[in-house]
């Protein structure tokens, strides 16, 4: 009698686990793990105190091709993967900053740096928008890792 109840409990337990399909990984770019400190006293990063600015940081070992920091306002950072979310990294793949946006040099999409997402995108195919890495700020030291 006592399995009659579980079985069901566990049917409800195994259900409720189920993967969610609307959260998709990006089968193109791996997830590096990483962490890079930005000084924003340095004159490479200074323009980060301005909100509305970004920067292209290409140092070895942070993100695939680099990462885009761009400066939202009211000391909020995001940080971006500078490698195209729709393709596999290459000789083309790294994105040029144009701020507020980034684009793909190997199909020419656009992504607004804000939000991460695709700009006037009218295909039917599913694309992703940028990869984006953890960020935490403090004082004048940003630190974005994955």
């Amino acid at each position: 009698m006592k399995n009659l109840f579980f079985l069901p409990l566990l049917l409800i337990i195994v259900t409720a686990c189920s993967s969610d399909d609307s959260f998709d990984n990006n089968p193109f770019l791996p997830e590096p793990s990483f962490s890079f400190n930005i000084n924003l006293n340095l004159p490479k990063y200074a323009s980060l105190a301005n909100p509305g600015t970004a920067v292209y940081v290409d140092e070895p070992n942070v993100g695939i091709k680099g990462v885009f920091v761009y400066h939202y306002g009211t000391g909020t950072y995001l940080a971006w993967e500078a490698s195209c979310p729709n393709q596999v990294p290459s000789d083309c793949s790294r994105m040029e900053l144009s701020t507020p946006l980034v684009i793909c040099n190997c199909d020419d999409y656009k992504y607004e740096l804000l939000t991460g997402s695709i700009t006037d995108y009218e295909g039917e195919e599913k694309v992703y928008p940028l990869q984006a890495y953890r960020v935490s700020v403090n004082g004048k030291n940003i630190r974005i890792y994955n």
